[in-house]
C-alpha cells in the first residue's frame, strides 16, 4: 500500500467500513510510514475533541426570535433601492469617471516609463561574439602524393621520388644495426 491509497481509504479506516484485508494493509502502512501515522493520530484526535464537546442547546425563545429577525430583514431589503442592495451584498459601486482618468494616466505613464528606459538600452552595448564552427583538422599530405613527387614521376627522374621518399622516412625505420 501507498500513501495516496492509505489518505483516500483514510475515511472508511477511521470509520471501520474496510474490508479485513484493507483494514490489515492500512494498519501495516501506518505501522511503516510515519508521515500517514502522524496524519491519522491528528484526525483521530481532532475526531475525539469534536466529539467530546458539550452539546449545546438554544433557549426556547431562539427560533421565534430568529424568524422575527429574518422576517425584519427581508423588509427592509425589500425597501432599499438597487444601488443600497448592492452595497449591501457586498458590491461595489461603478467608478467614477476621475478615477478612470486616473488610472489611464497611470497605466500611460507606465508605459512611457517602460518605453524610455528600453530605448536608452542600446542593443550596441551587448558584446555579440562571432560564432564558432567545429571541424575536423586537414589530413596530414602523403609523402607519396606530394606535388614534387608527382611532377617528378611523369618526368622519368627515376632518382629523385626514391631519394625525396628516403629524407622523409621516419627515424625508427633506421635500426640500431645500421647506426653503428
Amino acid at each position: 500500500m501507498n500513501c495516496r491509497e492509505f489518505r483516500r481509504k483514510h475515511d472508511a479506516f477511521i470509520d471501520d467500513t474496510l474490508s479485513g484485508v484493507d483494514i490489515e494493509q492500512m494498519a501495516n502502512h501506518r505501522l511503516v510510514c510515519e508521515r500517514c501515522a502522524q496524519t491519522d493520530t491528528r484526525v483521530r484526535r481532532s475526531l475525539l475533541l469534536a466529539h467530546n464537546l458539550p452539546q449545546i442547546q438554544p433557549s426556547a425563545a431562539f427560533g421565534q426570535r430568529l424568524q422575527a429577525r429574518l422576517s425584519a430583514e427581508r423588509a427592509l431589503l425589500g425597501a432599499m433601492t438597487h444601488s443600497e442592495r448592492a452595497i449591501a451584498a457586498g458590491r461595489r459601486r461603478p467608478l467614477s469617471p476621475a478615477t478612470y482618468a486616473v488610472v489611464l494616466a497611470s497605466v500611460l505613464a507606465a508605459a512611457g516609463l517602460a518605453a524610455t528606459v528600453s530605448l536608452t538600452i542600446s542593443r550596441d552595448n551587448v558584446i555579440q561574439l562571432p560564432p564558432v564552427v567545429a571541424s575536423l583538422p586537414e589530413p596530414e599530405p602523403s609523402p607519396l602524393t606530394t606535388p614534387t613527387m608527382i611532377a617528378a614521376v611523369p618526368a622519368g627522374m627515376t632518382l629523385w621520388p626514391a631519394v625525396f621518399v628516403a629524407q622523409q622516412a621516419p627515424w625508427h625505420f633506421a635500426s640500431d644495426a645500421a647506426g653503428r
